[in-house]
């Protein structure tokens, strides 16, 4: 019976990460990332999506949310003190 449980609690671990990562990452990760690679590209980068394929290789998305990322990971560290 404790398998059971174990089993379920891992899965709904999994599943509140992927959501959490998903929307952190993808959501606003992407919206705070998306001006400063307009602005750094000079309006170029990210291009508009184009969703007639299932599998695209339009990477521009994920650089986006990186972009992001990067922006609000490196305050919280320069505020916390923590070197690279």
């Amino acid at each position: 019976m404790e398998d059971v449980f174990e089993g379920i609690g891992k899965g709904i671990g999994r599943a509140i990460g992927y959501i959490l990562v998903d929307v952190l990452f993808n959501t606003v990760c992407y919206y705070i990332g998306w001006p400063i690679c307009k602005l750094l590209t000079f309006g170029k980068y990210p291009q508009p999506v184009n969703y007639d394929y299932l599998h695209t290789l339009n990477r521009q998305g994920l650089w986006c949310s990186f972009v992001g990322f990067v922006v609000v990971i490196l305050p919280v560290m320069f505020v916390l003190d923590v070197s690279l």
